[in-house]
């Protein structure tokens, strides 16, 4: 079968579930990525002839595209970055939000690494590992650490780390049980369950049937949860002049910049992410 057929094969089965522009989308990005053909071939060369492994690969994830799974969890990876991240039904799928967040964390301690600082990052809630890694490829200088309380999700942060040959220690760790710990940091990020209960109807079938749900939500009656823990450990881990950066709840901007400062940070700040959203969150100890 040739990949022109194949890709007019592949709209078509999608179009009931996606847009036209989404379903091309999708098309192009299934037969790219199990035929190993770059998008550029696809264009310039539609009689290639696939093998027969890769089309039926492909006619799989025609499949689960129209059961709304995501093409991340089909291809196993994600970009984030600039760096390739593989994902599963373990870990969230690295989203632009948290780009931003990285980006802004990069901006804040690269000067500092320049001149020879050697700044100790921990990344809460690593999930992929995407910002732990990124921050380590970014910031070569740093000492950056990952935790999270699954098994699953460390196991994949430890491949992912591995796979772009940076320097990150991964470790379980308890958020909300509060274990002791035995050194300090100087950044901490995080991005932590967020998302309450009754947002869920806002969502999309694709998030609610295949993300981890233990990584995105958390009860209407106490939505802050795991930033009222952040501060806590905060206040014993971070080193004076530490910073921490999170991602937020866009609906709880206020109610989270209250908690911080009620816990004693300062130079609290809010930032809108490109869509114009309150989605993070700078504290200073």
């Amino acid at each position: 079968m040739t990949v022109a057929t194949l890709y007019r094969q592949c709209v078509r089965k999608l179009q009931p579930v996606y847009s036209v522009a989404e379903a091309r989308a999708l098309s192009y990005d299934l037969l790219s990525h199990f035929a190993g053909l770059s998008r550029t071939h696809l264009y310039a060369f539609p009689d290639t002839e696939l093998t027969d492994a890769a089309a039926a690969r492909i006619q799989e994830g025609i499949a689960a595209l129209r059961r709304h799974k995501p093409l991340q969890y089909i291809t196993g990876e994600a970009l984030f970055c600039g760096f390739p991240i593989a994902v599963n039904e373990a870990v969230l799928i690295p989203r632009p939000e948290t780009e931003e967040l990285v980006r802004w964390v990069v901006s804040r301690f690269q000067p500092a690494v320049v001149v020879g600082s050697t700044p100790n990052i921990l990344d809460i809630c690593t999930g992929s590992g995407c910002i732990a890694v990124a921050l380590a490829g970014l910031l070569p200088a740093a000492d950056v650490h990952a935790c999270d309380i699954s098994p699953a999700a460390l196991a994949v942060a430890q491949r992912n780390a591995e796979r772009n040959g940076v320097a990150v220690r991964v470790f379980r760790y308890d958020l909300l049980a509060e274990p002791a710990f035995d050194w300090q940091v100087d950044c901490i990020i995080c991005n932590p369950p967020y998302v309450r209960q009754s947002e869920k109807a806002q969502m999309s079938p694709s998030i609610l049937r295949y993300e981890p749900s233990e990584a995105l939500f958390v009860d209407d009656s106490d939505p802050l949860i795991f930033y009222r823990a952040i501060a806590g450990f905060a206040r014993q881990y971070l080193r004076a002049g530490g910073m921490i950066f999170m991602e937020i709840n866009e609906a709880l901007g206020n109610e989270t910049k209250a908690l911080f400062a009620s816990c004693g940070f300062t130079n609290i700040e809010l930032r809108k992410d490109i869509n114009g959203r309150d989605r993070m969150i700078s504290v200073e100890h």
